[in-house]
């Protein structure tokens, strides 16, 4: 998902058309006859012009930054989520002080506000002049409809980077699925072979889930997989890679020193898992079957092949419990 907090003008998500963005601040300062139009975003306790008007006499840069604790006009429409408009700051007694005025040259502003879609603040749209105005009502809905605009905008890139993560992750346990297994693991495949280290993938199956299915039914199933789910995270490193690819079978790769940590990480899984099990009369009859297998920095082999090797581990483990 899309992290709020991210500075949308230093990381800018693949969907979001920052130039679109940047013809309608120019074209803003161009119909209100301004010296800056400018997007904002406000994120953790500061305030980042995403993008500013490009004529010459704009005094405000893309990217410039001021923080919460000093008085901005910016910070009143995110302390009241309500738009604001001051034709003549430098004689207003509220605003005579704010250091854009008595440090700066602004002499006007008006700005509303701009949601993610979650309701969340995400900034500001400003129209700021260098002299008194005098907007009248046409000039202050036009400002609202640049607003739905950007508005329109985040709510597409929010749809796009939910779809995203949804492609990329199990709906039941929050995990990568095994499309986003396959895009994070060629990508660290590919790391290891630069960087001469150990891969190692662990395929994962639990043992006797049809029993549990027929005995406890589906809810206690997924339950079962949640649980699995769970532990792998709590056992696994950040580094490591955890999905569940099937439907009572996961994959995980991690970077190793040996076959011993695929063996460790194997045996404290394992170790979890049957003390969570014999605490829950439905798990009572599963457990789980491991296979590994390791790449080398030096071999040649692909993704798949490592799986599959992996997977066939896993069944030779399986067939040595019955």
């Amino acid at each position: 998902m899309l992290d709020s907090q991210t500075c949308i003008s230093r990381k800018k998500p693949n969907s979001l058309d920052l130039d679109k963005w940047q013809r309608t601040v120019d074209l803003m300062a161009e119909l209100y006859h301004s010296a800056c139009g400018t997007i904002v975003q406000f994120r953790q306790g500061e305030f980042n012009a995403v993008r500013a008007s490009l004529n010459e006499d704009n005094f405000l840069q893309q990217d410039s930054s001021w923080p919460w604790e000093m008085k901005s006009f910016c910070r009143k429409i995110i302390e009241t989520g309500k738009g604001l408009y001051v034709n003549d700051p430098a004689n207003d007694a509220q605003w005579s002080d704010a250091d854009p005025v008595c440090k700066g040259p602004v002499r006007s502003y008006l700005g509303l506000p701009i949601y993610w879609p979650d309701g969340n603040l995400f900034g500001t749209i400003c129209v700021i002049d260098t002299k008194k105005t005098d907007y009248d009502e046409p000039f202050l809905k036009l400002l609202e409809q640049f607003r739905d605009l950007i508005n329109a905008d985040l709510k597409m890139v929010y749809q796009y980077e939910e779809l995203k993560s949804l492609a990329l992750t199990d709906e039941l346990t929050g995990i990568n699925n095994r499309r986003g297994f396959n895009h994070l693991a060629e990508q660290r495949l590919k790391d290891a072979h630069r960087f001469e280290k150990l891969i190692g993938i662990v395929f994962i199956d639990i043992d006797n889930m049809k029993i549990t299915n027929d005995e406890h039914g589906h809810k206690a199933g997924d339950t079962c997989l949640t649980t699995v789910s769970d532990l792998l995270s709590m056992t696994s490193r950040d580094s490591d890679i955890i999905a569940r690819v099937g439907g009572d079978e996961f994959l995980v790769m991690l970077l190793v020193e040996d076959e011993s940590d695929i063996e460790n990480f194997c045996s404290r899984l394992s170790e979890k898992f049957d003390q969570t099990a014999r605490n829950k009369t439905f798990l009572e009859k599963t457990s789980l079957s491991f296979g590994h297998v390791i790449a080398h920095p030096k071999q040649n082999i692909s993704l798949v092949s490592l799986i599959e090797q992996a997977d066939k581990n896993m069944y030779t483990h399986k067939r040595a419990k019955e």
